[in-house]
Parts: C-alpha cells; sequence; structure tokens
C-alpha cells in the first residue's frame, strides 16, 4: 500500500457518515449568544489509494460544528429508496459555500451540505464558519467509517 492520499486530505466531507445532529441555540441568560450547528461524524480525514488500485482510509470520529447559524433548512427524506424500511446514517457527498446575501454578520457564509443518502437529502444553512474537532485519532481502516465499537460517544458541553 502507498501512502499517497488522493485529493481527499483536507475539510472536505465527501462521504462521511452523519450519525446524529444538535442544535444549540443561544442562552443569553447565561451570557451565550452564538448559536450553533453540531453534527457527529466519521470524519474521512484520507483516501489512500493501494497498490492494487483499491482504498483504504484514515477515519476519526469527529464533532462537526457550524457558528453563529440562521436561515436553517433541513430536507431528508428516506421514501422510495432503498433505506425505505429502516433508518440509517445519512452521508456526505459536498459541502459548498457561497456568499451570503443579506446576512446580518458580515463573515457570513450561505453553505449547503449536500447528502448522497439519503438521495436529494440537504443541509442549509447561514454561519460564520465551521469547526472540526477529532474526538479520537484518525485510524487506517478498510471502510468510510470508524468500527462502531470505537466510536467514542459524542458529548456536547
Amino acid at each position: 500500500m502507498t501512502d499517497e492520499a488522493s485529493a481527499q486530505t483536507d475539510w472536505s466531507l465527501h462521504d462521511c457518515p452523519v450519525y446524529g445532529l444538535f442544535l444549540r441555540p443561544p442562552d443569553p441568560d447565561r451570557g451565550l449568544w452564538r448559536s450553533e450547528l453540531v453534527l457527529d461524524i466519521d470524519h474521512i480525514v484520507a483516501w489512500l489509494r493501494g497498490d492494487d488500485g483499491g482504498f483504504r482510509f484514515r477515519v476519526a470520529p469527529a464533532t462537526l460544528t457550524f457558528q453563529d447559524v440562521q436561515d436553517l433548512r433541513i430536507a431528508v427524506d428516506f421514501t422510495g429508496t432503498a433505506f425505505a424500511p429502516t433508518i440509517t446514517e445519512w452521508s456526505v457527498d459536498r459541502v459548498e459555500k457561497r456568499p451570503a446575501t443579506g446576512a446580518p454578520h458580515p463573515a457570513a457564509f450561505a453553505w449547503q451540505i449536500l447528502l448522497n443518502v439519503p438521495a436529494g437529502g440537504l443541509i442549509g444553512l447561514v454561519a460564520t464558519g465551521f469547526t472540526i474537532d477529532h474526538r479520537a485519532p484518525p485510524r487506517l481502516t478498510a471502510m468510510q467509517r470508524v468500527d462502531p465499537q470505537d466510536r467514542p460517544p459524542l458529548t456536547l458541553a
């Protein structure tokens, strides 16, 4: 196996599974004015092409947090899909970022997280930015996810 990563070595979220979503509204009584969208994901840090042409992955359980969130829109529909009889984690296709028009915060951008599972799903929002915090070091695996027994749970402060 070579240790050369493909183009997926930055903050790209392509094929990252999403296990949970949490809305953290502002709490003025405690002096917290920032609204946040928190996603529990497995972050594919690197796609590594092997000598045989197949891939292995460096994957870490992570918390993806968007800050100063407004104009949140979530559209997810499992009906009429192979996943209809059950519920499964979501999977990210790509993230798109563009300037936000009319946002009260000058540093805000419009973000769209387009999903490939379920097909056509999306999370749209306006936010000033995001962080990805790994809850464990990335592991080398043949799967695009962390083994469930190795995933530390998402904890929210």
